[in-house]
């Protein structure tokens, strides 16, 4: 027999295998449901039976309550003004680029002009003797020479270093740092 005559003896009994094959996957999957609803159990579909939806008194739900939160807390009050120290004013082309020298706390001098910012406040004047910082309605002025010394020793501590400059007067030598 040649290949040919065996594949025709065979191919009746191949084909109704695969129709089989076809026909058993079939059976194993679900086939849909033509209802979605079907597949909902009826506990979950209480609100149609309280509420019909053709019934002419339906409205919708009424609004979940909403909570009210009371906050206790003060709001936060503005930053204060920044701990700066004028030291100087440099002023050229009378008055067009003027720079006013400052510093921040114990460090380096800055030099700043109008515009920029320093600690979060904005330089918005430099005049003469003094430097205006805003920041948002609120400003704070710095002048120069405003009569207060805030780097001044305390009475005591002026009294040590006189006695202490007597004391070196009279030995005729000064201590070594």
């Amino acid at each position: 027999m040649t290949v040919q005559s065996q594949l025709r003896a065979f191919a009746p009994g191949i084909l109704t295998l695969l129709a089989v094959a076809a026909a058993t996957q079939a059976a194993t999957q679900p086939l849909p449901e033509a209802n979605p609803l079907s597949a909902q159990p009826l506990a979950a579909l209480s609100a149609t039976r309280e509420r019909p939806l053709f019934v002419p008194s339906r409205r919708p739900p009424a609004p979940a309550p909403v909570k009210v939160v009371h906050h206790s807390e003060t709001p936060a009050s503005p930053p204060a003004a920044p701990n700066v120290v004028l030291l100087g004013i440099i002023d050229e082309n009378a008055g067009e680029s003027a720079h006013a020298v400052v510093r921040l706390g114990a460090g380096k001098p800055l030099r700043l002009r109008i515009g920029e910012e320093v600690a979060g406040w904005k330089v918005a004047r430099i005049a003469g003797r003094s430097l205006v910082l805003t920041l948002a309605e609120r400003s704070a002025e710095f002048t120069l020479f405003n009569g207060a010394r805030p780097n001044r020793a305390s009475p005591a501590a002026q009294a040590a270093v006189a006695s202490d400059r007597r004391t070196q007067s009279r030995s005729g030598h000064l201590p070594q740092n």
